[in-house]
Protein backbone atom coordinates (compact mmCIF):
# COMPACT_ATOMS: atom_id res chain seq x y z
CA UNK A 1 0.00 0.00 0.00
CA UNK A 2 1.44 3.53 -0.89
CA UNK A 3 1.87 6.52 1.00
CA UNK A 4 -1.30 7.92 -0.75
CA UNK A 5 -3.44 5.41 -0.26
CA UNK A 6 -2.46 5.21 3.51
CA UNK A 7 -3.29 8.76 3.73
CA UNK A 8 -6.76 8.41 1.88
CA UNK A 9 -7.38 5.59 4.41
CA UNK A 10 -7.20 7.73 7.31
CA UNK A 11 -8.99 11.03 5.62
CA UNK A 12 -11.27 8.45 5.42
CA UNK A 13 -11.12 6.95 8.81
CA UNK A 14 -11.37 10.68 10.49
CA UNK A 15 -14.51 11.45 8.36
CA UNK A 16 -16.48 8.17 9.45
CA UNK A 17 -15.41 8.82 13.19
CA UNK A 18 -16.40 12.58 13.15
CA UNK A 19 -19.45 11.86 11.54
CA UNK A 20 -20.42 8.53 14.00
CA UNK A 21 -20.02 10.70 16.94
CA UNK A 22 -22.34 13.60 15.70
CA UNK A 23 -24.94 11.03 14.60
CA UNK A 24 -24.70 9.57 17.99
CA UNK A 25 -23.83 12.74 19.85
CA UNK A 26 -27.49 14.59 18.30
CA UNK A 27 -29.27 11.08 19.14
CA UNK A 28 -28.27 11.64 22.71
CA UNK A 29 -29.10 15.53 23.27
CA UNK A 30 -32.08 14.92 21.86
CA UNK A 31 -33.30 11.86 23.75
CA UNK A 32 -31.92 14.10 26.88
CA UNK A 33 -34.51 16.93 25.57
CA UNK A 34 -37.54 13.42 25.31
CA UNK A 35 -36.77 12.60 29.10
CA UNK A 36 -36.26 16.41 30.45
CA UNK A 37 -39.85 15.83 31.77
CA UNK A 38 -39.32 12.85 33.84
CA UNK A 39 -35.60 13.08 34.42
CA UNK A 40 -34.59 16.48 35.80
CA UNK A 41 -30.65 17.49 34.75
CA UNK A 42 -29.03 17.06 37.84
CA UNK A 43 -29.72 13.81 38.54
CA UNK A 44 -29.14 12.86 34.95
CA UNK A 45 -25.14 14.29 35.52
CA UNK A 46 -24.88 12.85 39.11
CA UNK A 47 -26.46 9.37 37.82
CA UNK A 48 -23.93 9.46 34.64
CA UNK A 49 -20.84 10.74 36.46
CA UNK A 50 -21.56 7.50 39.08
CA UNK A 51 -20.79 5.57 36.10
CA UNK A 52 -18.14 7.42 34.58
CA UNK A 53 -15.71 8.84 37.09
CA UNK A 54 -15.05 5.19 38.83
CA UNK A 55 -14.33 3.73 35.47
CA UNK A 56 -12.23 6.49 33.78
CA UNK A 57 -10.77 7.42 37.71
CA UNK A 58 -9.58 3.43 37.71
CA UNK A 59 -7.72 3.57 34.19
CA UNK A 60 -6.02 7.03 34.97
CA UNK A 61 -4.65 6.33 38.41
CA UNK A 62 -3.41 2.87 37.02
CA UNK A 63 -1.83 4.17 34.03
CA UNK A 64 -0.27 7.19 36.12
CA UNK A 65 1.20 5.02 38.26
CA UNK A 66 2.47 2.95 35.72
CA UNK A 67 4.30 5.62 34.54
CA UNK A 68 2.54 5.60 31.35
CA UNK A 69 0.69 9.00 31.40
CA UNK A 70 1.47 12.34 32.78
CA UNK A 71 -0.89 15.38 33.50
CA UNK A 72 0.30 18.56 32.82
CA UNK A 73 -1.99 20.94 34.74
CA UNK A 74 -4.86 19.74 36.70
CA UNK A 75 -5.95 23.73 37.21
CA UNK A 76 -6.17 24.07 33.47
CA UNK A 77 -8.13 20.57 33.25
CA UNK A 78 -10.60 21.80 35.59
CA UNK A 79 -10.72 25.66 34.15
CA UNK A 80 -11.99 23.63 30.60
CA UNK A 81 -14.28 21.28 32.18
CA UNK A 82 -16.24 23.99 34.39
CA UNK A 83 -16.30 26.06 31.12
CA UNK A 84 -17.94 22.41 29.45
CA UNK A 85 -20.60 22.00 32.29
CA UNK A 86 -21.20 25.65 31.91
CA UNK A 87 -21.69 24.76 28.17
CA UNK A 88 -24.18 21.86 28.71
CA UNK A 89 -25.92 23.44 31.66
CA UNK A 90 -27.14 26.29 29.20
CA UNK A 91 -27.73 24.19 26.29
CA UNK A 92 -29.81 21.48 28.11
CA UNK A 93 -31.75 24.37 29.68
CA UNK A 94 -33.07 25.31 26.26
CA UNK A 95 -34.37 21.90 25.08
CA UNK A 96 -37.61 21.77 27.19
CA UNK A 97 -38.56 25.22 25.51
CA UNK A 98 -37.38 25.30 22.13
CA UNK A 99 -37.00 23.18 19.31
CA UNK A 100 -33.85 21.09 19.00
CA UNK A 101 -32.96 22.36 15.07
CA UNK A 102 -32.83 26.14 17.00
CA UNK A 103 -30.88 24.60 19.04
CA UNK A 104 -28.11 22.91 17.50
CA UNK A 105 -27.81 26.08 14.99
CA UNK A 106 -27.60 28.25 18.05
CA UNK A 107 -24.89 25.84 19.63
CA UNK A 108 -23.26 25.48 16.34
CA UNK A 109 -21.81 29.59 16.36
CA UNK A 110 -18.88 28.53 18.36
CA UNK A 111 -16.60 28.67 15.68
CA UNK A 112 -17.66 32.42 15.13
CA UNK A 113 -16.69 32.57 19.14
CA UNK A 114 -13.53 30.89 18.83
CA UNK A 115 -12.47 33.00 15.99
CA UNK A 116 -13.03 35.86 18.05
CA UNK A 117 -11.74 34.28 21.96
CA UNK A 118 -8.49 33.31 19.91
CA UNK A 119 -8.15 36.58 18.12
CA UNK A 120 -8.35 38.08 21.32
CA UNK A 121 -6.91 35.94 24.22
CA UNK A 122 -5.30 33.25 21.99
CA UNK A 123 -2.60 35.50 20.07
CA UNK A 124 -4.37 34.25 17.00
CA UNK A 125 -4.45 36.83 13.84
CA UNK A 126 -8.12 36.46 11.63
CA UNK A 127 -7.64 37.83 8.35
CA UNK A 128 -10.29 39.90 6.52
CA UNK A 129 -11.98 37.29 5.10
CA UNK A 130 -12.11 35.41 8.36
CA UNK A 131 -13.68 38.62 10.07
CA UNK A 132 -16.40 38.84 7.32
CA UNK A 133 -17.48 34.83 8.30
CA UNK A 134 -17.98 36.27 11.39
CA UNK A 135 -20.37 39.00 9.93
CA UNK A 136 -22.18 36.47 8.19
CA UNK A 137 -22.60 33.96 11.33
CA UNK A 138 -24.30 36.85 13.55
CA UNK A 139 -26.54 37.57 10.57
CA UNK A 140 -28.06 34.15 10.81
CA UNK A 141 -27.84 33.84 14.54
CA UNK A 142 -30.05 36.73 14.00
CA UNK A 143 -32.46 35.23 11.26
CA UNK A 144 -32.86 32.31 13.72
CA UNK A 145 -33.49 33.53 16.63
CA UNK A 146 -34.96 36.82 15.31
CA UNK A 147 -34.84 39.39 18.20
CA UNK A 148 -37.75 41.70 18.96
CA UNK A 149 -39.90 39.67 16.90
CA UNK A 150 -42.90 37.76 18.33
CA UNK A 151 -40.96 34.45 17.79
CA UNK A 152 -38.19 35.34 20.03
CA UNK A 153 -38.01 33.56 23.22
CA UNK A 154 -35.21 34.43 26.11
CA UNK A 155 -34.77 30.62 25.69
CA UNK A 156 -33.11 30.86 22.33
CA UNK A 157 -30.19 32.88 23.73
CA UNK A 158 -29.14 30.17 26.36
CA UNK A 159 -27.25 27.62 23.33
CA UNK A 160 -25.30 30.99 22.15
CA UNK A 161 -24.44 31.32 25.84
CA UNK A 162 -23.48 27.77 25.80
CA UNK A 163 -21.54 28.51 22.04
CA UNK A 164 -19.53 30.88 24.38
CA UNK A 165 -18.43 29.09 27.20
CA UNK A 166 -17.57 26.08 24.66
CA UNK A 167 -15.14 28.49 22.29
CA UNK A 168 -13.49 29.71 26.17
CA UNK A 169 -13.15 25.79 26.68
CA UNK A 170 -11.22 25.15 23.02
CA UNK A 171 -9.06 28.51 23.27
CA UNK A 172 -7.63 26.69 26.92
CA UNK A 173 -8.01 23.42 25.12
CA UNK A 174 -5.27 25.03 22.51
CA UNK A 175 -2.78 26.91 24.44
CA UNK A 176 -3.31 24.76 28.22
CA UNK A 177 -4.24 21.07 27.56
CA UNK A 178 -2.97 20.30 24.23
CA UNK A 179 -0.98 17.46 25.54
CA UNK A 180 -3.60 15.74 27.65
CA UNK A 181 -4.49 12.55 27.17
CA UNK A 182 -8.69 12.71 25.99
CA UNK A 183 -9.71 10.54 28.57
CA UNK A 184 -7.59 12.46 31.72
CA UNK A 185 -10.06 15.68 30.24
CA UNK A 186 -12.79 13.46 30.23
CA UNK A 187 -12.49 12.53 33.40
CA UNK A 188 -12.42 16.66 34.78
CA UNK A 189 -15.37 16.95 32.26
CA UNK A 190 -17.22 13.94 34.87
CA UNK A 191 -15.75 14.80 38.38
CA UNK A 192 -16.97 18.61 37.12
CA UNK A 193 -20.49 17.17 36.48
CA UNK A 194 -20.41 14.86 39.95
CA UNK A 195 -19.75 18.31 41.79
CA UNK A 196 -22.48 20.37 40.24
CA UNK A 197 -24.64 17.53 40.38
CA UNK A 198 -24.56 17.30 43.73
CA UNK A 199 -24.66 21.18 44.49
CA UNK A 200 -28.00 21.29 42.37
CA UNK A 201 -29.22 18.46 43.68
CA UNK A 202 -29.37 20.30 46.94
CA UNK A 203 -30.56 23.23 45.89
CA UNK A 204 -33.54 21.61 44.19
CA UNK A 205 -34.14 19.93 47.77
CA UNK A 206 -33.95 23.79 49.28
CA UNK A 207 -36.14 26.53 46.71
CA UNK A 208 -40.11 26.32 46.75
CA UNK A 209 -42.66 24.72 44.57
CA UNK A 210 -43.46 28.33 42.91
CA UNK A 211 -39.76 28.39 41.85
CA UNK A 212 -39.27 25.12 40.87
CA UNK A 213 -42.28 25.26 38.45
CA UNK A 214 -40.35 27.78 36.91
CA UNK A 215 -37.18 25.86 35.99
CA UNK A 216 -38.54 22.61 36.01
CA UNK A 217 -35.85 20.28 34.28
CA UNK A 218 -33.24 22.50 36.49
CA UNK A 219 -35.02 22.45 40.03
CA UNK A 220 -38.06 19.58 40.19
CA UNK A 221 -37.64 16.96 42.63
CA UNK A 222 -35.92 14.02 41.66
CA UNK A 223 -37.75 11.31 39.97
CA UNK A 224 -37.56 7.48 40.47
CA UNK A 225 -36.15 5.88 37.75
CA UNK A 226 -37.83 3.59 35.02
CA UNK A 227 -36.40 1.01 33.12
CA UNK A 228 -36.19 3.44 30.14
CA UNK A 229 -34.55 5.94 32.41
CA UNK A 230 -32.23 3.73 33.75
CA UNK A 231 -31.41 2.48 30.11
CA UNK A 232 -31.15 5.56 28.33
CA UNK A 233 -28.58 6.87 31.74
CA UNK A 234 -26.22 3.99 31.13
CA UNK A 235 -26.42 4.45 27.25
CA UNK A 236 -25.61 8.28 27.45
CA UNK A 237 -22.77 7.51 29.73
CA UNK A 238 -21.46 5.40 27.12
CA UNK A 239 -22.11 7.17 24.55
CA UNK A 240 -20.02 10.48 25.84
CA UNK A 241 -17.16 8.38 26.41
CA UNK A 242 -17.53 7.31 22.78
CA UNK A 243 -18.21 10.80 21.52
CA UNK A 244 -15.08 12.44 22.90
CA UNK A 245 -12.13 9.61 21.99
CA UNK A 246 -14.01 9.63 18.49
CA UNK A 247 -13.70 13.46 18.21
CA UNK A 248 -10.38 13.56 19.61
CA UNK A 249 -8.86 10.51 17.51
CA UNK A 250 -10.88 12.17 14.65
CA UNK A 251 -8.82 15.60 15.17
CA UNK A 252 -5.35 13.57 15.40
CA UNK A 253 -5.90 11.36 12.13
CA UNK A 254 -7.18 14.92 9.51
CA UNK A 255 -6.97 17.57 8.74
CA UNK A 256 -8.83 19.52 11.66
CA UNK A 257 -10.79 21.97 8.82
CA UNK A 258 -12.00 18.93 7.19
CA UNK A 259 -13.41 17.35 10.43
CA UNK A 260 -14.58 20.72 11.30
CA UNK A 261 -16.82 20.89 8.37
CA UNK A 262 -18.18 17.55 8.78
CA UNK A 263 -19.02 17.98 12.64
CA UNK A 264 -21.57 20.48 11.04
CA UNK A 265 -23.27 17.35 9.66
CA UNK A 266 -24.88 17.49 13.72
CA UNK A 267 -27.38 20.13 12.48
CA UNK A 268 -28.81 18.11 9.53
CA UNK A 269 -29.09 14.90 12.28
CA UNK A 270 -30.56 17.51 15.09
CA UNK A 271 -32.74 18.26 12.11
CA UNK A 272 -33.72 14.66 11.66
CA UNK A 273 -34.64 13.85 15.50
CA UNK A 274 -36.50 17.14 15.93
CA UNK A 275 -38.82 15.76 13.52
CA UNK A 276 -38.52 12.13 14.41
CA UNK A 277 -38.83 12.34 17.71
CA UNK A 278 -40.95 15.92 17.91
CA UNK A 279 -42.03 16.29 14.47
CA UNK A 280 -40.41 19.69 14.71
CA UNK A 281 -40.01 21.05 10.53
CA UNK A 282 -37.85 24.40 10.95
CA UNK A 283 -38.75 27.00 8.31
CA UNK A 284 -37.68 28.97 6.02
CA UNK A 285 -35.85 32.00 7.83
CA UNK A 286 -34.77 28.98 10.10
CA UNK A 287 -33.29 26.69 7.43
CA UNK A 288 -31.68 29.76 5.68
CA UNK A 289 -29.94 31.17 9.31
CA UNK A 290 -28.66 28.10 9.66
CA UNK A 291 -26.97 27.70 5.94
CA UNK A 292 -25.22 31.28 6.68
CA UNK A 293 -23.88 29.97 9.95
CA UNK A 294 -22.55 27.16 8.50
CA UNK A 295 -21.11 28.72 5.54
CA UNK A 296 -19.15 31.21 8.24
CA UNK A 297 -18.12 28.07 10.36
CA UNK A 298 -16.68 26.45 7.22
CA UNK A 299 -15.11 29.64 5.64
CA UNK A 300 -13.42 30.35 9.28
CA UNK A 301 -11.99 27.08 9.57
CA UNK A 302 -10.62 27.34 6.30
CA UNK A 303 -9.61 30.95 6.71
CA UNK A 304 -7.76 29.95 9.82
CA UNK A 305 -5.63 27.12 8.31
CA UNK A 306 -4.04 29.18 5.53
CA UNK A 307 -0.46 29.75 6.76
Amino acid sequence: MTQKDVGNDRLRQGISLIVTAVFVLSLADALVKYFSARLPLWQLFLSVSCLSVPALGLWVISRFQAGRLEIGSIRWVMVRSILLLLMWISYYSALPFISLSVAAVAIYTTPIFIALLATRYGGESLPRLGWSAVGIGFAGVALVLRPGTDAFTPATLLPVIGAVFYAGAMVITRRHCRNEHPLVLALGLNIAFLVAACLGGLTSLMVSNTVAARANFLLSPWQPLGRQEMAFIVCYAMALVFINAATARAYQIAPAALVGTFDYAYLIFACLWGYVLFHEIPDLLTWGGMLMILSAGVLISCVQKKP
